[in-house]
């Protein structure tokens, strides 16, 4: 285990009793190890095993890049690659509560949290990132042990994803409006009236010292349903970009920084009566 981290969360930054959070994740994505097989994922399960006995196989996610030019980027680029042999899975390392979960690939290393009941309480970000920094360094252990080549982080991720459910009494759009207040009042039209709904991706560079590109806040918000049939507002936050060091000191500076400008960004975007709902505390 890593020794606890002395930096404790910012006293400045915004935080809230009972935010709509239902999932939290942190990731890095590296140049691919094509010397990492599915023998390598048991060797890794095993240092896992212990804290996430359960296992699952996905298939493995594309990469991706956040690119900048004199053209906008309108969705992350997907990297060409040209397979030779069938593509090994992603695997899930679950814990006994079904709440957390590392996520290992060829070319990607995340750590999520997610809400599986009323009663279960995010861990913080600074505990996650522990979780998240202890399990990339004992993968990494377990590739160089093995000679299996280089780690090279090339984009790291943050993401916040939040749900508001929409009571059945009330209507979309209000629950929208209530949410994002003064950012909707000048979308009623005098011929017709409110919306429907409404659904929205905002974009923001975030930029290195020199004031160059280095990654990107994303911020959606839709009208979805969940798995038990309540219609909500999935509001998702995301920061993605390259680590200014092609180590796990990167990697951390990064999923720090990305984590400010996202709290700053949910605080900013939702309104001061959903605050008071959630129960802003700073």
């Amino acid at each position: 285990m890593l020794a606890s981290r002395t930096n404790a969360r910012p006293a400045d930054l915004a935080d809230f009793a009972a935010p709509p959070l239902t999932e939290v994740v942190l990731g890095v994505q590296f140049n691919r190890i094509e010397r990492f097989l599915s023998p390598h994922l048991g060797l890794v399960w095993e240092r896992f095993k212990t804290t996430f006995p359960n296992i699952e196989e996905r298939p493995a996610l594309p990469p991706s890049f956040e690119i900048f030019g004199p053209h906008p980027q309108f969705f992350p680029a997907i990297g060409l690659q040209i397979a030779t042999s069938a593509d090994m899975p992603r695997m899930f390392f679950i814990n006994n509560d079904r709440t957390q979960l590392l996520q290992v690939q060829k070319d990607r290393f995340l750590h999520n949290w997610r809400k599986v009941e009323s009663g279960n309480n995010y861990p913080r970000f600074e505990r996650m990132l522990e979780t998240f920094e202890e399990g990339f360094n004992t993968f990494a252990d377990v590739v160089a042990k093995e000679n299996l080549g280089a780690i090279v982080p090339n984009q790291c991720e943050v993401s916040y994803i939040n749900q508001i459910p929409v009571a059945d009494d009330t209507t979309l759009y209000s629950v929208i409006g209530k949410v994002f207040a003064q950012h909707t009042e000048k979308m009623i039209l005098d011929d017709l009236g409110t919306p429907e709904d409404l659904r929205f991706l905002l974009r923001y560079i975030m930029r290195d010292e020199s004031g160059a590109p280095a990654g990107r806040v994303l911020v959606s918000a839709e009208p979805a349903q969940r798995i038990d049939g309540i219609t909500i507002i999935q509001m998702t936050l995301t920061a993605r970009g390259n680590p200014a060091t092609a180590d796990v000191a990167g990697v951390v500076k990064f999923l720090e920084r990305g984590r400010l400008h996202l709290i700053g960004a949910f605080t900013k975007l939702t309104s001061p009566e959903m605050h008071k709902e959630w129960g802003r505390t700073q």
